[in-house]
């Protein structure tokens, strides 16, 4: 009649209802059961059911803070601008976190704690309070801008602070362990095993509850953080880790659409490559680092002179390339001048500039404007070289 299959369908069904209809038998008699039973210890269950619930915000709080926590630390590692910022969305909701995390530590203080379970909250305020005046502390080295003291924010949170904060897990957790087992503790003495199945139960409730709403919370948290990591590895793929400009992979998707702007509405588009001039003497003078300094001040020079409608790429080594809308060869010439007059160190710039020809492929363009680069290299540089693209029909 019923196929192997189907079988097996209905085998599953009854050992899934069978539990449930137990249950639904089961509980008519245990509620009567339960309000025939003397209710007698109510009141201290409810007290230690209070004080179970500000143990487990606490320890709520301290998972809310260690997340939030790394993920402006991984910010700090990264060296991302502006991550320790007051209001950075992880650096402000950390904030938050420990604004949370010191208020309830005080309505637990203010329970009816036994020695052991004080001496557990009087060592988790030790570790906060020095896990706050640690994080102080990397933060002004952060916010510093030495380079140095970025390095050394950054093992800090790598070494002592993730100790310290370790340290504070554990003990959130024993406190709340130590909590809970005195709850079950009380309502076992409980003379009514009336109170006993409702209070058990009421705890079962709370307990179960609490951990729903920190999975929710945790899982909200991590996909938030992953969105955001993923959005700023996205970013990292298209941004020179050094300038922070676009790179070359961010330039060739950018020009292509600026030519169809270009063409579509026939604006000139002109094309400029920068050379940093002498960089490699300065590089043997002062030193890397400094080279490196000098590339980013640069960079940001430039990257505040710009229009917005302006696309300002970092090639390669001291080279960099700029694509100027709506600007002819005279206006460009001018437009570059400005851009960089007063750079930092009193270095300069040589620099090559033509226009885009319609329908031209940009890697010629990109030729012509290097061809007037090296002209202005060969003329003494620190100057702007032109170079007029090829009359339409005439031979490249």
């Amino acid at each position: 009649m019923f196929d192997r299959s189907d079988k097996g369908i209905m085998l599953k069904a009854i050992m899934v209802a069978a539990p449930i209809l137990l249950c639904m038998g089961l509980l008519p008699l245990l509620s009567f059961y339960i309000e025939k039973l003397e209710e007698n210890g109510r009141a201290e269950i409810v007290e230690y059911i209070a004080i179970a619930q500000a143990a487990m915000e606490v320890k709520f709080d301290a998972a809310d803070l260690n997340g939030w926590q790394t993920g402006y630390a991984f910010d700090i590692i990264r060296k991302i601008e502006g991550s320790t910022r007051d209001d950075a969305i992880a650096r402000s909701e950390f904030l938050r976190s420990a604004d949370n995390f010191r208020r309830d530590i005080q309505t637990l203080r203010d329970m009816p704690l036994d020695a052991e379970q004080r001496s557990q909250l009087d060592s988790v305020q030790r570790d906060f309070n020095a896990f706050m005046e640690l994080d102080r502390d990397i933060i002004a080295l952060y916010r510093s801008g030495a380079p140095a003291a970025r390095d050394k924010a950054s093992r800090l949170v790598m070494g002592e602070e993730i100790q310290i904060f370790t340290h504070i897990s554990q003990n959130t957790n024993a406190l709340a362990v130590s909590i809970t087992l005195d709850l079950m503790k009380k309502v076992a003495q409980s003379n009514s095993y009336g109170i006993v199945a409702r209070w058990m139960m009421l705890v079962m409730w709370i307990v179960a509850s609490a951990m729903a709403i920190l999975l929710v919370r945790l899982l909200h948290k991590w996909l938030s953080q992953m969105r955001g990591l993923m959005q700023k590895l996205e970013a990292l793929a298209g941004t020179d880790e050094l300038t922070q400009l676009p790179n070359r992979r961010t330039w060739d998707i950018q020009i292509e659409m600026m030519l169809a702007t270009a063409k579509r509405y026939g604006q000139p588009l002109a094309i400029a490559l920068f050379d940093l001039d002498h960089f490699k003497q300065f590089n043997d003078t002062y030193g890397h680092p400094e080279g490196d300094r000098l590339l980013r001040e640069v960079s940001i020079l430039i990257k505040s002179r710009m229009r917005q409608s302006d696309l300002f790429a970092r090639f390669g080594g001291e080279e960099f390339v700029l694509a100027l809308m709506d600007c002819d060869l005279p206006q460009a010439v001018t437009r570059i001048e400005s851009l960089r007059r007063n750079l930092p160190d009193n270095q300069s710039f040589s620099v090559g500039v033509t226009l885009w020809l319609e329908d031209e492929r940009i890697h010629n363009t990109l030729a012509r404007a290097d061809k007037a680069l090296y002209q202005a290299k060969n003329s003494g540089r620190d100057q702007v070289a032109s170079l007029p693209p090829p009359a339409p029909g005439s031979a490249l």
